[in-house]
């Protein structure tokens, strides 16, 4: 899996993270009397997951030192982690688990989210645990047929209020991209960036399509018999815009 740029730099510096701060357990050797906590990992990656998902994760720990430790807190960097199961002490060889949860609602994008523990007679008095995550936007959910998206409440925020005040490809890719793909390569509707296709069709026809819609087709209009309706300049860039398809 080909990683985007600044995914792979996150990774590598959590790696220089663990490198420079010596981690749990990281020591083989400890004091007569002290733990030693050790994770059999201390980074964890979900790869891609879909934006709002509550995401689970295990880590088990051993105690590998001589003296009984204990794990007084746990802390998150975000509210929207928890970290539970391990608030106890830990006699030498003892195993133990670290639940974390992350919830993910309201958040986009590459993800890191950390735990920091602290602990008493134990070679090291804090670790730190890291996790990370590709959030991607869930699918467009199915319509059903005969749904007219610029009037059905929970449609119509994406459809068409979102496209107040913008034109030609910002315009678009608000109003027109869920269902004819970005730069019109098609998705649930048809393609719009076929060159046969453009040739053939007129400006006055696109026009008619955009104010009226095709009921028949599960087009909807985006003038006629809506609110807010699009205005003439902005029907005008999306034939611009449209046209330029067939060139990309």
């Amino acid at each position: 899996m080909r990683l985007k740029p600044g995914l792979g730099l996150l990774i590598l510096a959590a790696g220089a993270l663990f490198a420079c701060a010596g981690g749990m357990g990281k020591s083989t050797t400890a004091p007569a009397g002290l733990g030693v906590l050790t994770f059999t990992e201390q980074f964890h990656d979900f790869g891609k997951v879909t934006e709002g998902d509550i995401l689970h994760y295990s880590f088990p720990f051993k105690n590998t030192g001589q003296g009984t430790l204990r794990i007084t807190k746990t802390e998150t960097s975000c509210g929207c982690t928890t970290a539970k199961g391990a608030l106890k002490a830990y006699r030498p060889g003892e195993d133990g688990v670290l639940e974390v949860t992350i919830d993910t609602k309201g958040k986009h994008g590459v993800i890191t989210k950390t735990i920091t523990l602290s602990l008493t007679n134990a070679a090291e008095k804090t670790g730190e645990l890291t996790l990370m995550a590709e959030l991607i936007p869930a699918p467009h959910p199915a319509v059903e047929r005969g749904t007219v998206i610029t009037k059905e409440p929970k449609c119509k925020s994406c459809h068409l209020d979102s496209g107040v005040g913008q034109e030609g490809i910002f315009l678009f890719h608000r109003v027109c991209a869920q269902c004819h793909g970005k730069k019109g390569a098609g998705a649930s509707a048809k393609a719009l960036n076929d060159p046969e296709w453009l040739a053939a069709i007129g400006d006055d026809r696109i026009r008619q399509v955009v104010k009226d819609g095709i009921p028949e087709k599960d087009m909807p209009p985006l003038v006629t018999g809506v609110s807010p309706p699009l205005t003439e300049k902005q029907v005008d860039s999306l034939i611009v815009y449209i046209r330029s398809l067939g060139e990309q």
